[in-house]
C-alpha cells in the first residue's frame, strides 16, 4: 500500500493568523513539519496542500513540494481530499501543519495500523494529556479495542464522580484509506462536528469506525502564541531537527 503525506496549511487561523510561517529555529513551522514527515520510512512523498501563494513560496524555497487548493474548504481534511486527486496512492496521511515536533516513528506506527488491518479505513494518533479544562485540545474516549467512541473539546470522560488521572487527546496526525477520504469529503458537515469544531466527528456521525493508535509521549501543537513559546523551548532540546537543519 503506497502512503503519501499531506500537510494542510492556511494563513487565516482564527486563533493564530499566519502561524504556518512563524519561524522556529530559523525555519517556518510548516517546513519543520514537512522535513520531519519526509524522514518517515513508510511515506513515499510529502506535499503541503495550501490555498496561499505565500506558504507555497516558502515551502518551495526549502525544497518542498506544494499542491494549490481552493480557498473554500471548511476543514483541512476537505483540503487534502482535493489535493489527493492528483496523486496515485492507497493511504493518505494528514499531518497538521501546527505539529512542528511530530516524530517520524509515530507516523510510521500509524501507517502500520492500517497496513496490518485493511478493515481500518481511518486511524489517528492519540496521547495522554494532563491538561484539564483546556478547550484547545481535542479529547477522545476509547473502547477496549482502541476504537474511538467520541471526541470533544470538553473533558471526557467526566470526572464529576470518579476522578480521572489523565485524558487522551488527539495528536493531529491521521490516516485515511484514499477511497474513504473521498467518501468523507462527499458528506456534508454534521451537527456534532459543527458543535465541537472537530471534523472527524463526521465519521462517527455517519456510522463508521475510527481507530486510535496510542503514543506514549505527549505532543505539543501550536494553537496559540503561548504554545509557540513552549515549542521554541522544546525544539532547542530536540534531536530530530539535526537530520534536516
Amino acid at each position: 500500500m503506497k502512503a503519501v503525506g499531506l500537510i494542510p496549511a492556511r494563513m487565516e487561523s482564527s486563533r493564530f493568523p499566519g502561524k504556518p510561517l512563524v519561524e522556529i529555529e530559523g525555519l517556518p513551522m510548516v517546513v519543520h513539519v514537512l522535513k520531519r514527515s519526509e524522514l518517515c520510512k513508510n511515506i513515499s512523498e510529502v506535499y503541503v496542500a495550501t490555498d496561499s501563494a505565500e506558504i507555497s513560496k516558502a515551502v518551495n524555497r526549502f525544497g518542498g513540494k506544494t499542491i494549490m487548493t481552493s480557498k473554500s474548504h471548511k476543514t483541512g481534511t476537505d483540503r487534502i481530499a482535493e489535493a489527493v486527486d492528483t496523486i496515485d496512492c492507497d493511504l493518505v496521511v494528514n499531518i497538521q501543519g501546527d505539529e512542528p515536533l511530530v516524530r517520524p516513528e509515530d507516523i510510521d506506527k500509524l501507517i502500520g495500523c492500517i497496513k496490518d488491518d485493511p478493515d481500518v479505513k481511518f486511524a489517528t494518533l492519540v496521547c495522554k494529556t494532563y491538561k484539564f479544562n483546556d478547550v484547545t485540545e481535542c479529547k477522545v474516549v476509547l473502547g477496549q479495542n482502541n476504537d474511538i467512541l467520541y471526541m470533544s473539546r470538553a473533558d471526557i470522560p467526566s470526572n464529576s464522580r470518579t476522578k480521572a488521572d489523565y485524558l487522551y487527546k488527539l495528536y493531529c496526525v491521521v490516516a485515511f484509506q484514499k477511497t474513504f477520504l473521498k467518501k468523507f469529503a462527499s458528506w456534508p458537515q454534521t451537527p456534532l462536528e459543527k458543535i465541537e469544531y472537530i471534523e472527524y466527528l463526521r465519521i462517527i456521525e455517519n456510522g463508521h469506525r475510527m481507530r486510535a493508535v496510542v503514543i506514549e509521549e505527549y505532543t505539543t501543537s501550536v494553537d496559540t502564541p503561548d504554545d509557540l513559546k513552549t515549542v521554541n523551548d522544546l525544539m532547542k532540546k530536540d534531536k530530530i531537527k539535526y537530520k534536516y537543519l
